[in-house]
């Protein structure tokens, strides 16, 4: 790599810096603040060692629940907040570097930043580098605050140092692995779409080898299978921080994120500015006549996420209804069970209900991917082209909005659903309280999508950020 590729690199890392100082701080400070949240929840419940063991025992005994959860190991507070909270704060991390790295790379080239920088003295690489250094830098301030997280909880050091750089070499990991994607996809939405299966991928291959582990030591540690080594999720997982601190693994995250690296670098030396590796697929000759309707055109441009969205929660609503009857001879085993949980023989009943809860909470991740589709017309331009027609902009809102309501009132009720048939051979569990627990969380679904439409209408920058 020529040296005058480079050049520019510090201007640039610090207009990244300038730019997104705000959100950088609210992305570092909420993963934070969410650990912490998550660490005094759990801190407060356990009474000693035995009532750790026994709720370790209970979600590692059921396959179902491996899928979600980081493989036990050992009998601490630090080694169960890992086991039943390290997934969600490992996905927000991925997410945040991967749509970071597509910010100031691909949303650039489609904007027209990219040419104004590129007007100056600045070289082929320094864009992708200077994003990758600010994601880079962010993961490690996130992981410091991990580790004063775990550590002013009174856990060990060395496992809340061990759980922060896991976690932070996964945010990394998934930085080089989204530079890829930049040069690969045709757009910024293409590439955090690809970015988005890259997680999923990763997910699936961590939660396939947990699911075929085997347990050990009374079920509070679970050796999992092969498949966790081909993942970044499975990487951190290994560290089995809080226990064993296994650190030397974040060699091969390190190695990872450098290949991926050098290779985005190539790939970015032989794309064109505004293209991608992967050549867009080509549209038919001729449009549907729904096409003509604002209607019909935002389901065309919607329908993809939507259906993948059904899809999946349709199949996470049979897999824990299935599921449904394994939890009470666990739970009782508590010593404090009828303090923590309430009534236990009521257990399956309030465990399907939580899950499903928390379930349908993901659906907020849909408002936002219908939202952004939404937003992506306008900032793109494309939007210029149909107000040139007899459609008002009123109209094309509210084709939007029909989605984004609908399409998450519909992903949130076949969640409840499904869940409730599929458990409903397990008579301790009501169908009604299934809906019921599934529908709560609608409303709050659609305060969040009435907030972005006010920040669309009000305050358009901040809701392009």
């Amino acid at each position: 790599m020529k040296l005058k590729s480079l050049m520019g690199i510090g201007s640039i890392t610090r207009l990244i810096i300038k730019r997104d100082r705000l959100r950088l701080t609210l992305w570092i400070l909420g993963i934070a603040f969410l650990t912490m949240s998550l660490t005094a929840t759990f801190d407060n419940v356990f009474a000693d060692d035995a009532e750790i063991i026994s709720m370790i025992t209970m979600f590692m005994a059921n396959p179902a629940m491996r899928i979600f959860l980081a493989p036990a190991s050992g009998v601490s507070l630090g080694g169960f907040i890992m086991m039943r909270s390290s997934t969600v704060i490992a996905v927000l991390i991925a997410l945040f570097s991967i749509m970071t790295i597509v910010r100031h790379t691909r949303q650039n080239e489609e904007i027209g930043r990219s040419d104004m920088i590129g007007s100056l003295a600045v070289g082929r690489h320094a864009g992708l580098l200077a994003s990758v250094i600010v994601t880079v830098i962010a993961n490690i301030l996130i992981a410091l605050l991990l580790a004063v997280v775990f550590i002013s909880f009174g856990l060990s050091a060395e496992g809340a140092l061990a759980a922060a750089a896991a976690l932070g070499m996964l945010g990394i990991t998934f930085t080089g692995l989204a530079a890829i994607c930049a040069q690969l996809a045709e757009g910024s939405r293409g590439a955090n779409g690809l970015g988005g299966l890259v997680i999923g991928a990763a997910f699936l291959l961590s939660a396939i080898g947990n699911m075929l582990g085997t347990l050990e030591a009374g079920g509070t540690k679970l050796n999992s299978a092969w498949p966790v080594w081909l993942s970044p999720f499975g990487w951190y997982q290994q560290v089995h921080a809080f226990h064993q601190n296994n650190t030397w693994i974040l060699v091969i995250p390190a190695v990872i994120f450098t290949i991926c690296l050098i290779a985005a670098l190539k790939l970015e030396k032989h794309r064109d500015v505004g293209a991608g590796m992967i050549p867009a697929r080509r549209g038919p000759a001729r449009a549907s006549e729904y096409l003509l309707h604002p209607a019909g055109l935002a389901f065309r441009l919607q329908r993809s996420s939507l259906f993948i969205w059904l899809s999946a929660m349709t199949l996470m609503g049979v897999i824990f209804g299935l599921s449904s009857g394994e939890f009470n001879e666990a739970i009782s085993g508590l010593d404090r069970a009828d303090e923590i949980f309430g009534d236990v023989f009521d257990m399956d009943e309030i465990f399907m209900m939580i899950i499903i809860a928390i379930l349908c909470s993901f659906s907020i991740f849909y408002t936002v991917q219908a939202f952004t589709r939404m937003s992506s017309e306008e900032k793109n331009g494309f939007l210029d082209n149909l107000m040139a027609t007899k459609l008002s902009k009123m109209k094309w809102l509210i084709s939007h909005l029909l989605f984004m309501f609908i399409g998450t009132g519909s992903v949130i009720t076949i969640t409840g659903v499904t869940a409730a048939i599929t458990s409903a051979n397990n008579p301790d569990i009501r169908f009604i309280k299934v809906i019921e627990s599934a529908a709560m969380q609608i409303p709050a679904a659609f305060i969040l999508a009435g907030l972005l439409i006010f920040f669309f209408g009000y305050l358009p920058k901040w809701s392009s950020s």
